[in-house]
């Protein structure tokens, strides 16, 4: 017993149980700093040097000469030395964790399906306006091979996610799921660190996943190797099998990139160069794919040097700072100094009109606003004034990398579908922080103390798609499933708005019109007039073949499915009246299936005397101005539609006869100054008379 006690007493054994004391109290921070250990760093301003072996999801090291060597695996090769499942959690891949906040309304993904003339924002995060695909039916493995191309990987194409079931759609099977032959889709650390000129193709990456060879996406992008084969056309596969590694796309890597000892050198970059950002976050006017692209401004903090990354920071966990006021980020770091007011004020409790109020990041120039009040700066955001294009009556069209592809080689007008335009300037609540889309008692909770609406340019589209009206209410329809049900009668194989057009007056109709002698007469030999009764049948063919068609489409849709059918495209609804007949409903019958989806845009950043308001306080407080009185032409997709423009106040829901009240203010606000410095110049100078004379007269009665 008294050995006992004198062990107890030893140095060692107190110092360990100090150690693990102090591991216990510090609440479970030894496990993580264990982890963070276990990696090893350069911490050198100087970039490493990727000399490395190849490795392949079975953590086996890849041997460019084998008969059938497989691609190669981020997970496995980059997971060696860098905290892989840290990393692949981040704003990128976390859209569909129902656990993490939803944050700011983003673009959405957008499902476009030329065939159906369906265009469908979606999103995990529960974004007002988007379509939650589990909800849809859309199976995780649809999603990722559908939209997967603009995507870094794991995310919702993860290991994790296609294992959660998805309930099947209305009127189908089983949603579709290849995942047992594709496997999942891994994160590409290569699509945001390479750098520029190494030869990298995020275009192949799209490709390779368009054609369903998931694993080795990042092996082609990389230029590693060649792949030959396509598994978008496998039917089945049983990986155990002895033929299974034989009717598998083959790898022919490239012996010249490997070292005798077998390491490959990848050309990687820490910090994301702004060409890796541009594939996914391009964004352009319509205007400019014309030709016109070299008369489009850069944004004014690119071209004095900054890069994309300088703002949009992230540490190891990659929550992406996305840079808007008012953000919460979920890692808790603090990130005001990254939004514009952060930025440019310096401490993000003064006003932006109060000069002098501390440095900003980077250089950043304090704003003077000089004469602006403040009353501004409680219904403005920055970028109200200072981003995207100079306003225009009428708000134009955009083009973006996810929505259109963008970064394929191909000929565009800027007028491709789905329609988005913008800028608009629409109301926003900041100062908020969405909870996790699950729990609206959590969103409650979690929720920050929501400041004043603001108004904040957005871009906007208008959805297209097939749908059920109940009540009201429009439920879409699975896009897939919409397609087997719609093919047939609509008789589109491509292109729905160019298809539904196509119309050719037979032989008959032409002898009808024409007469036996003109009527096999090629268009360019007919007179103007025969070429006015042309135009006029076709329009009244083409008409009538759109309604039988459509008339078609939603019969068979209410066979299968129950309620009434409904198409929904730029805002309007279309159902059958009867048997023989469409009929258009109004927005008002559609409730918020009518509505655009809005997400706000920070770029392009104009500079300051480019600002909105710069030309005067008319440009903004006036009748006609932009701001308020621009028209917006919801984006259509059946042919020859016709949708009345809207005005942006109306999706501002602004108090109208309140600004024309203040607009009459402003009219003679000009002619008012001039009038009240005339004035005050009229009353100095009798002033100066009356006292010049008091000053005579007291002199003469001195003398």
């Amino acid at each position: 017993m008294l050995n006992w006690k004198l062990e107890l007493c030893t140095p060692r054994l107190w110092h360990a149980v100090l150690v693990v004391t102090w591991m216990c109290g510090v609440g479970g921070w030894a496990p993580k700093l264990l982890a963070q250990n276990r990696y090893a760093t350069s911490d050198s301003l100087s970039g490493y040097v990727h000399w490395i072996d190849l490795y392949d999801a079975s953590n086996t090291r890849i041997d460019p000469q084998a008969e059938f060597p497989k691609p190669y695996s981020p997970e496995r090769t980059c997971g060696r030395c860098h905290d892989f499942d840290t990393i692949s959690h981040g704003w990128h891949f976390d859209a569909v964790d129902r656990q993490v906040a939803a944050g700011r309304p983003g673009q959405p993904w957008i499902w476009s399906d030329p065939r159906t003339g369906t265009h469908l924002p979606l999103s995990y995060r529960g974004w007002e306006g988007t379509y939650d695909p589990d909800i849809l039916g859309l199976s995780r493995w649809q999603v990722a091979a559908k939209l997967g191309g603009f995507m870094p990987g794991g995310g919702v194409g993860s290991a994790d996610s296609l294992a959660q079931p998805v309930a099947a759609a209305a009127g189908t099977a089983e949603a579709e799921n290849r995942t047992q032959i594709t496997g999942s889709l891994p994160v590409d650390c290569m699509l945001c660190h390479n750098q520029q000129g190494s030869g990298y193709s995020p275009f192949e990456w799209t490709h390779q996943i368009e054609s369903q060879n998931f694993a080795y996406a990042p092996t082609v992008a990389a230029g590693l190797a060649e792949v030959t084969g396509n598994m978008a056309r496998l039917k089945e596969l049983e990986p155990a099998a002895a033929d299974a590694a034989s009717k598998l796309p083959k790898v022919d890597y490239d012996l010249g990139r490997f070292r005798s000892d077998g390491k490959v050198f990848f050309d990687l970059v820490r910090k994301p160069q702004n060409n890796a950002c541009y594939y996914c976050h391009t964004n352009a006017q319509a205007d400019s794919i014309g030709g016109s692209r070299w008369s489009h401004d850069e944004d004014v903090h690119l071209r004095a040097g900054l890069s994309c990354a300088d703002c949009h920071r992230n540490s190891l966990d990659h929550q992406t700072v996305r840079g808007f006021e008012g953000e919460s980020h979920p890692a808790g770091s603090l990130v005001a100094s990254f939004s514009c007011q952060g930025c440019h004020v310096g401490q993000p409790d003064h006003s932006l009109s109060t000069a002098g109020s501390g440095p900003g990041r980077l250089g950043a120039p304090l704003p003077a606003h000089r004469g602006l009040p403040p009353v501004h700066f409680e219904k403005l955001s920055c970028t109200a004034c200072h981003s995207g294009p100079e306003p225009q009556q009428s708000v134009g069209r955009q083009v973006n990398s996810i929505a259109h592809h963008l970064g394929e080689h191909v000929k565009r007008t800027g007028q491709e579908l789905p329609g988005i335009v913008g800028p608009v300037n629409l109301p926003v609540t900041y100062g908020s922080s969405s909870a996790p889309v699950e729990s609206s008692e959590a969103q409650s909770q979690n929720a920050q103390e929501p400041a004043a609406a603001k108004y904040t340019p957005h871009r906007l589209m208008w959805p297209s798609f097939w749908g059920t009206l109940e009540k009201g209410r429009v439920l879409p329809l699975n896009p897939e499933v919409a397609y087997e049900l719609v093919r047939k009668p609509l008789k589109v194989r491509k292109e729905f708005t160019q298809e539904l057009a196509e119309v050719s007056l037979s032989l008959s109709q032409r002898k009808e019109l024409l007469g036996d002698a003109r009527a096999r007469v090629k268009d360019d030999e007919r007179t103007a007039e025969e070429k006015k009764k042309i135009t006029e049948a076709e329009a009244i063919a083409r008409r009538l073949q759109m309604d039988e068609r459509m008339l078609g489409a939603l019969t068979a849709i209410e066979e299968k499915v129950a309620g009434q059918a409904v198409f929904v495209t730029g805002g309007v609804g279309f159902v059958r009246d009867g048997n023989t007949k469409i009929k258009e409903l109004a927005s008002q019958e559609l409730g918020a299936a009518a509505n655009p989806y809005a997400w706000p845009l920070a770029h392009n950043v104009r500079p300051a005397r480019l600002a909105l308001g710069v030309k005067g306080c008319t440009e903004c407080h006036s009748d006609t101005a932009t701001f308020f009185h621009a028209d917006i032409a919801p984006t259509a997709v059946l042919p020859e539609q016709y949708v009345a423009p809207v005005k942006v106040h109306v999706l501002q829901n602004a108090d109208m006869p309140r600004l024309q009240n203040w607009n009459k203010m402003f009219a003679g606000r000009s002619t008012f100054k001039i009038a009240s410095l005339a004035a005050f110049a009229v009353a100095c100078l009798v002033t100066l008379i009356a006292f010049a004379r008091s000053a005579g007269s007291a002199w003469r009665g001195r003398t």
